[in-house]
């Protein structure tokens, strides 16, 4: 069904498909208008949650922190009291209660401490205590559960949730003690313990003034994670899941924050508010814009169709009425909008296209006849059959000598050789398998010709990770194997260097061998090299790089007879990524 209807729009005219494209455009636009909308205050109840939720906890995180605090503050007060640590020295109970109970006001006026214990080393104890005297279940005060704790701290306060419950009547419900040391001050040996315990409610009045319709999620938890107080009707693990996840409530903002010195934390469930609702002149904005993108759109509409549109459909039907040729040259006849200059220029332009287009596609197919035929001369050239067969017999005459480790070394380097030759299709190859094509195809001829044939290869490292078009140095490299040093009555070596020389990659192929004359020079300069039969290596390969770079190829021949010849070979340069484009796009062209 898609299908069809797209079939029927292609053969609309262009006034159709603009009244499709603007009303396409118009929706396209309302959609983006309203997710922009809808994002934008999601945005901000989203933001506006996050501030409350950053207030919040840190509202409550104080309130907890001075609560906390100043119960220290009094246990510090007890501490620097000489009846207290007098009297714990002597281990005379009656000393202590009297030295204790000097502190009942703070059990009477404060309303948030419950009671304060105190005992010696030898357990002897007593306390304040708002409802009644409690006592130590146990014999010793060392067989608590956090005794050795207490101690480890050194003076050090710690809370404990549930600490009385080592004292007698104690209560079911949760409770919250201020336990530390209380240190000798002369030689700050232990002389006994100072428990005090905080009333619930002073925890819950923390965020007890706070919205619960906005805030509907509180959990206060200690350093062991244990709830200590909460307002939720969201489980706590449900709350941990969500805050270790990440991925909150739609309608639910939770965080955390921890409570200063304690290692308590805070956790906080904010209601996200529906953004819509709180869009206000958001929402006029937002209408006036629908409203405006589609008068835009209207008015474009038919501009276009009047100026654009209707010449256009003008000029097709003239074109229509053409004979059907590819390209043809077109005439509009009797166009009414004659004040419209744009569509003469669009005809005349046109026309001169269809004329550049005819050459072009005729340059182009001969270049890539020539350029195709060069390439297949090319490898054909490489891969005629006395080169291989003239390999395998060495390879045959090293096997039958017995020298195996020869015939290994010779089969790498021929598989690597017609590896590299092959490349899988690739137009385009590295400096550095280049060079090893090359170092491959002089391992092989050393088979054929011995110590007769040597060679020095010399590539900069730098340039290795470059790219050249394939079979740039081989066919050169043989030139100097098959026409400088076989001839010569003793042995050759055959020099090849590539380095980088003013953004250009730059090859030296040299023989010591029998060299050339100055006619033969000149056969070869790059005036004659294109109709030079004779010497296919060199002009195959300048024709081929000739029609990739899209541009002439430096090169220059030094030669003298008897003493060797030297070619010089100038490369554009290209990096990584370019030895997989398209054959027609020059690469540095």
């Amino acid at each position: 069904m898609g299908r069809e209807k797209g079939k029927i729009l292609g053969k609309a005219r262009i006034s159709v498909k603009l009244a499709f494209l603007y009303m396409s455009l118009l929706l396209v636009s309302w959609s983006i208008i309203l997710l922009i909308f809808y994002r934008v205050s999601d945005k901000n109840a989203t933001e506006s949650a996050q501030a409350l939720s950053a207030q919040t906890l840190n509202t409550v995180s104080k309130n907890i922190s001075t609560l906390i605090d100043n119960t220290a503050y009094y246990s510090r007060i007890i501490l620097s009291s000489s009846d207290i640590t007098e009297a714990l020295e002597l281990k005379d109970g009656k000393m202590q209660k009297e030295s204790l109970h000097q502190f009942t006001s703070l059990v009477d006026t404060e309303t948030h401490i419950n009671g304060i214990y105190m005992w010696d080393m030898e357990s002897h104890g007593c306390s304040i205590d708002k409802n009644h005297v409690r006592t130590l279940r146990m014999e010793d005060i060392r067989e608590t559960n956090w005794y050795e704790e207490v101690r480890e701290l050194a003076g050090s306060y710690c809370l404990k949730l549930n600490a009385d419950r080592v004292l007698t009547q104690s209560s079911a419900e949760t409770t919250v003690s201020l336990i530390r040391v209380i240190n000798n001050p002369t030689d700050y040996h232990p002389v006994g313990i100072l428990m005090i315990n905080m009333d619930l409610n002073a925890f819950a009045d923390s965020y007890g003034g706070l919205d619960s319709k906005s805030i509907p999620v509180i959990y206060v938890l200690d350093d062991t994670g244990k709830i200590v107080t909460s307002q939720s009707d969201m489980s706590l693990p449900s709350v941990k899941e969500a805050l270790k996840s990440k991925k909150n409530n739609d309608s639910l903002l939770l965080a955390q924050q921890d409570i200063e010195d304690n290692n308590w934390k805070v956790l906080a469930g904010i209601r996200i508010e529906n953004g819509l609702k709180q869009s206000g002149i958001g929402g006029i904005i937002f209408a006036m814009a629908m409203i405006f993108l589609a008068l835009f759109c209207g008015i474009g509409y038919f501009i276009m169709k009047r100026y654009v549109a209707d010449p256009l459909e003008q000029m097709a039907g003239s074109m229509n009425r053409m004979s059907g040729r590819k390209f043809e040259k077109i005439r509009m006849w009797g166009n009414r909008y004659n004040t419209f200059g744009e569509m003469e220029i669009l005809e005349t332009t046109y026309n001169k296209m269809v004329d550049e287009i005819d050459a072009l596609i005729e340059r182009v197919y001969e270049e890539e006849k020539i350029k195709r035929r060069a390439e297949l001369n090319a490898l054909q050239e490489q891969m005629k059959p006395h080169f291989l067969y003239n390999t395998i017999d060495a390879m045959g005459y090293l096997a039958l000598s017995g020298k195996n480790e020869e015939v290994y070394d010779a089969l790498e380097a021929f598989g690597s050789y017609y590896r590299i030759l092959l490349s899988k299709g690739r137009e385009m190859i590295s400096v550095r398998e280049e060079a090893e094509m090359v170092k491959d195809y002089l391992e092989l001829q050393k088979l054929r010709y011995g110590d007769s044939l040597h060679y020095v290869l010399n590539v900069d490292p730098e340039i290795q990770g470059t790219f050249i078009l394939k079979m740039v140095l081989q066919p050169l490299v043989e030139n100097s194997v098959n026409h400088g040093i076989r001839p010569k009555e003793t042995p050759g070596v055959v020099y090849v260097e590539g380095t980088a020389e003013d953004g250009y990659l730059k090859f030296t192929i040299e023989d010591d061998g029998v060299g050339m004359d100055e006619d033969k020079i000149k056969e070869l300069n790059r005036e004659n090299i294109s109709s030079n039969e004779k010497s296919f290596g060199l002009r195959g390969t300048i024709e081929r790089m000739r029609i990739f770079y899209e541009s002439d190829i430096d090169y220059t021949i030094q030669s003298t007879k008897g003493k060797g010849t030297t070619i010089v070979l100038r490369v554009p340069v290209c990096y990584e990524g370019d030895e997989g484009h398209d054959e027609s796009i020059a690469c540095g062209g």
